[in-house]
């Protein structure tokens, strides 16, 4: 027979002093868990998710890349690393994100990160339901690309490599914003018959689709002068009612959301990387592709580089008009390295521009004394994913490709000569550039 809530948790005031006899309360207290946590049809919420940690690591433990690399400790802290992103992620979803009732937006940064997050982005996060009449209200920063998403599926990746597909979007071009900065957007499944020329509106049904989710991207190309926006969602039918209080079966439903979030996200992020090492021959960077159900305008290229001590990769890259343009090195596992005291990513604005109008990339395991030099920070396979959004283009055309970037890979000792119009960074300009980095990765808005 199922136990009633009150029975689950007795309380005294005898417990926590070491010296009370135990009372009929407490003993109820113990057994009813004890017994409820060994049937498995009935799982405590905490050990579903504990069980469901193993899992994941075990499916970290069959990549492929982690069984045959010629450093396999370090592979495994990087997994270990990964799965902790990937642990605080789940929670997120389980406990921040399960109520379309009632929404909040939920930060994604390095701490909670997967799917290689950008350094330059400040992401927001939240839950919906399909009927249902949302409003966003946000104040316009100064960040270079704005684009807010409503989708339909899982976050991420599941087992299947099925992800969230855009039922409608709004980019920074569409975006209808006051004098002041301030706007609202309206998500609902038919267009409010009220809303005034100039105001915003998102569907979140089309094309047969129902949108469970909202996804809000800021991409910052100088850390140090841009800002983000502030953000906020409510549901209009719930707004000033009080939230239901955790019960037991709404806590296990919580951790049950969580358990299948990390996973199907765990090997679905590991099955996405397979088969771009399979796509992707190793040591070259791709031409600029659209992204795959992004918003227009947006375009990347990747590759996947073996490292070793006494050779470099050298990508080069011209300027584009695009409102963002940026680099970043992951590793095998998605994860995106610490980008606050390593220089694991650039913007085209805090990089250094060359005499010919090119950028310059030289990703190498030590410092080349270049100025636009990129960390593997300590990786055997470095992960290159280039982004351009916001890319100019008339409606009724397709934006047009960025030019693809060059690659090269040299030894040290060709370096100097390859580059040498390029100028010379010394030990003491690259601990002040680096120190100028934390510095700016700490401030409001970035805070990681």
């Amino acid at each position: 027979m199922e136990t009633t809530s009150n029975e689950r948790i007795q309380c005294s005031n005898t417990v926590g002093d070491p010296s009370a006899p135990f009372t009929p309360a407490q003993s109820r207290m113990k057994n009813p868990l004890a017994d409820w946590s060994q049937t498995p049809s009935r799982l405590a919420g905490s050990e579903r998710f504990a069980r469901a940690i193993e899992q994941a690591r075990h499916s970290m433990t069959l990549a492929p890349w982690l069984q045959y690399s010629p450093n396999p400790d370090l592979e495994l802290a990087a997994a270990e690393r990964q799965l902790k992103h990937q642990i605080a992620s789940a929670l997120d979803q389980g406990f921040v994100l399960h109520d379309p009732c009632f929404p909040e937006f939920c930060q994604l940064d390095m701490h909670n990160q997967f799917g290689l997050v950008n350094p330059d982005n400040l992401y927001f996060l939240a839950s919906i339901e399909t009927p249902g009449t949302y409003v966003i209200y946000g104040k316009r920063g100064t960040s270079a690309d704005l684009q807010i998403q409503v989708g339909a599926g899982k976050p991420g990746f599941d087992e299947d490599l099925t992800s969230p597909i855009p039922v409608s979007e709004l980019d920074l071009d569409a975006l209808s914003v006051k004098r002041n900065g301030e706007f609202t957007i309206t998500i609902s499944d038919t267009k409010p018959c009220d809303l005034k020329a100039g105001e915003n509106w998102l569907s979140n049904t089309e094309r047969g689709l129902c949108a469970n989710s909202v996804l809000i991207r800021e991409s910052l190309m100088d850390w140090n002068t841009e800002t983000g926006g502030t953000w906020r969602i409510e549901r209009i039918d719930t707004v000033g009612q009080i939230n239901p209080l955790p019960s037991p079966e709404l806590v296990d439903l919580q951790y049950k959301r969580a358990s299948d979030y990390l996973t199907g996200s765990t090997r679905g992020w590991i099955k996405f990387v397979e088969q771009l090492r399979v796509n992707l021959p190793a040591n070259h960077i791709s031409a600029p592709r659209k992204t795959g159900q992004g918003l227009p305008g947006q375009f990347n290229s990747a590759g996947h580089f073996q490292m070793s001590e006494d050779t470099a990769i050298v990508i080069t890259v011209e300027r584009s008009d695009a409102r963002y343009q940026g680099i970043q090195l992951g590793d095998l596992w998605f994860n995106a390295f610490d980008f606050r005291r390593r220089q694991t990513s650039l913007t085209t604005k805090q990089a250094y521009q060359s005499e010919d109008g090119k950028y310059r990339f030289v990703i190498s395991a030590k410092d080349p004394g270049f100025e636009n030099w990129l960390d593997p920070a300590g990786a055997s396979t470095a992960f290159v994913f280039m982004r351009w959004q916001g890319i100019p283009y008339c409606p009724d055309e397709e934006p047009k490709a960025p030019n693809a970037p060059e690659r090269h890979i040299w030894t040290f000792d060709q370096l100097g000569e390859k580059l040498k119009d390029e100028p010379k960074f010394t030990p003491e300009q690259r601990k002040a550039q680096l120190a100028a980095r934390h510095l700016s990765a700490l401030k409001t808005p970035r805070g990681f």
